[in-house]
């Protein structure tokens, strides 16, 4: 009765297609408004799904079966507890706590561009580069799972970001395992988009035709063999080797943080020293004046984009600081770009962590995506020292300002 008169159930959700990677490697390869068959759309599509499956029903592509190491990177019962419908305010097992919790902001893709977002600063991460911020490993290296939950237990101060420690610990886990393979599925089809200028006109991603029987005879072993050449390029090359191997790397190091001196606490009688001998390494061998000014309220380069911004500004003809330049990215998807402001340090806000450990592996390692590299000139010893430095910023300018206060009032007497 209800369908009869127009009730009928939405759709279920689908996963976007990323249009602006496609228009950013038509600009990149192709000529003045030419523009990839719209084909491979389908097939990217398709080829994704089949690995990848649906925001209803995930799946992922364990190569080797039940043996394949892969299980240890991505477990099939929380992805399913993440994946779905909401279902955690009712009877039985508790799922979709993705959607419930981070699809607003995150998107159901997981692009950054959920139904909140264009209204947040800085917009929510678009998981589908495979870049983290906060992590205790090293640059161009994926997080562990201790970090991705870290951020999910803490939060990300002085963003939008809530912290979650509210939940069970099962479905934390869930949600870590859930953006780890959203973050794979969307490196995947980056991939696979970033192939099409390879093809020759009319070739197909995978020819499906070559292992498909013809007048009722079987396909021949030569088509097999090119059907298997295939596959290997853009499942086995293309994903095991280009994306999975980087998260199962037995070398994936951790970074490790070394003792803080002693005199890193501030009732230490020595403290004061080392803050002064990380404010000589602020301005010199740290180099971070250039970006976060010389009295540490970011005001220094605040031109830069971070990469999330950069990997389709940087295509020919635009100019981040001209909508009429991007606005077509913009329709696809794209967020108005933003410059990255360096962090205002006076404010005492550490979005990856106000513990000495946190500022520490910020500094060492960099921030991942943003223009803050990772601090190699320096030894442990000095990054130590710039982290007393740092901390000590918010109490120079608490004092400053009381200092002002106290001369104006003595100006008006």
């Amino acid at each position: 009765m209800l369908s009869a008169i127009g009730c009928n159930q939405s759709a279920p959700p689908e996963f976007r297609f990323n249009a602006v990677e496609l228009r950013k490697q038509e600009m990149q390869h192709l000529g003045e408004g030419e523009k990839f068959d719209a084909k491979y759309k389908s097939e990217i599509g398709n080829l994704v799904t089949s690995l990848f499956g649906t925001p209803d029903d995930p799946e992922f592509p364990f190569l080797m079966g039940e043996d394949d190491p892969a299980q240890d990177i991505i477990k099939m019962d929380y992805l399913k507890m993440a994946a779905g419908a909401v279902n955690s305010d009712k009877a039985g097992p508790t799922v979709g706590l993705y959607r419930e919790h981070c699809a607003h902001c995150h998107g159901i893709t997981g692009d950054g561009a959920g139904a909140t977002a264009s209204t947040l600063n800085p917009y929510p991460r678009d998981f589908r580069l495979g870049k983290f911020k906060f992590k205790s490993t090293p640059l161009r290296t994926p997080p562990t799972d201790h970090d991705l939950k870290n951020i999910l237990v803490r939060g990300v101060p002085g963003t939008a970001m809530p912290s979650f420690r509210t939940l069970e610990d099962d479905e934390l886990d869930s949600l870590v395992h859930y953006v780890k393979y959203l973050t794979m599925r969307g490196m995947y089809e980056r991939y696979l988009i970033g192939e099409l200028a390879g093809l020759e006109e009319g070739q197909s991603l995978i020819d499906f035709s070559l292992i498909a029987s013809k007048d009722g005879e079987e396909p021949s072993d030569d088509a097999i063999e090119e059907f298997e050449e295939q596959l290997y390029t853009f499942i086995g090359e293309g994903y095991q080797e280009g994306i999975m191997d980087r998260w199962l790397d037995p070398d994936r190091k951790i970074t490790e943080i070394p003792p803080a001196p002693a005199e890193i606490d501030p009732r230490h009688p020595d403290h004061d020293k080392l803050v002064a001998q990380g404010g000589k390494l602020f301005f010199s061998k740290g180099n971070c004046a250039q970006c976060h000014g010389d009295t540490g309220v970011g005001d220094g380069q605040l031109a830069n984009f971070d990469d999330w911004t950069k990997e389709w500004t940087n295509s020919p003809g635009v100019d981040p600081f001209d909508k009429a330049t991007y606005k077509d990215f913009v329709k696809l998807g794209a967020m108005d770009p933003r410059p990255i402001r360096p962090r205002n340090l006076n404010q005492g806000i550490y979005r990856g962590g106000d513990r000495p450990d946190d500022v520490y592996l910020r500094i060492a390692n960099g921030i991942e995506g943003t223009p803050m590299p990772a601090s190699a000139a320096m030894n442990s010893d000095e990054i130590w020292a710039l982290v007393a430095y740092v901390r000590s910023i918010p109490f120079e300018a608490e004092v400053d300002q009381n200092s002002k206060v106290i001369n104006t009032q003595q100006v008006a007497r």
